[in-house]
């Protein structure tokens, strides 16, 4: 099954700059790619249980990414498609307030494309969320700092580590050219900085 990996922006209405989350991956913790940074969120295209409705119900990539944002940012358990209860997204309320965010343009997604990795023919779906400050400090200002696969990774001069790393030519420089980054991961840090322009306009 493919894979998904979301850069994530904190996007200040007030000055339009941006913070992205960042994850590194402990080799303690992690089978896969051990040792990288990654971007939140990350994870498989699959079901949220082992239902045979789900199969259906969960052939969303928007459903999805919001069930990786509430286990790799509020640390809530993995609904990885190994339990029989099914998930109810209209009675969810991160579900909920993040696609109302979404109908108000004050939450916007991207799909960039599909990457195929040429050493394990692993295929990566490729997107980019850009969220307002305020409505992402509502919903994640109290992100977990560890979580099952790793550490969040913020600025030295943030307060929390929701705000993240700054969204800046020198940052994704960095990563892409001094640091071990995974390759989905790198791949929408080079498209999103170069369709910068698109990506964060205002709706």
């Amino acid at each position: 099954m493919p894979a998904i990996e979301t850069l994530t922006l904190r996007r200040q209405r007030n000055t339009g700059d941006s913070t992205f989350l960042l994850h590194w991956r402990d080799p303690a913790k992690v089978a896969t790619a051990a040792g990288i940074y990654g971007l939140i969120s990350a994870g498989d295209f699959q079901p949220s249980s082992v239902a045979s409705w789900d199969r259906e119900n969960d052939f969303d990539l928007w459903r999805s990414m919001v069930r990786e944002y509430s286990e790799e940012l509020l640390g809530e358990p993995e609904r990885d498609g190994s339990q029989g209860e099914p998930l109810d997204y209209e009675n969810w309320s991160l579900y909920r307030d993040l696609q109302a965010a979404r109908e108000k343009d004050r939450v916007i997604a991207f799909c960039l494309g599909i990457e195929l990795d040429t050493l394990t023919l692993t295929a990566t779906i490729l997107t980019v969320v850009v969220m307002d400050d305020d409505v992402f400090d509502d919903l994640f200002g109290n992100s977990v700092h560890v979580n099952p696969e790793g550490v969040l990774i913020t600025a030295a001069d943030s307060s929390s580590v929701s705000e993240g790393v700054p969204f800046t030519e020198a940052s994704v420089t960095r990563l892409l050219t001094q640091e071990p980054m995974a390759s989905p991961g790198a791949c929408i840090l080079d498209r999103s900085w170069r369709f910068r322009d698109i990506i964060l306009a205002r709706g």
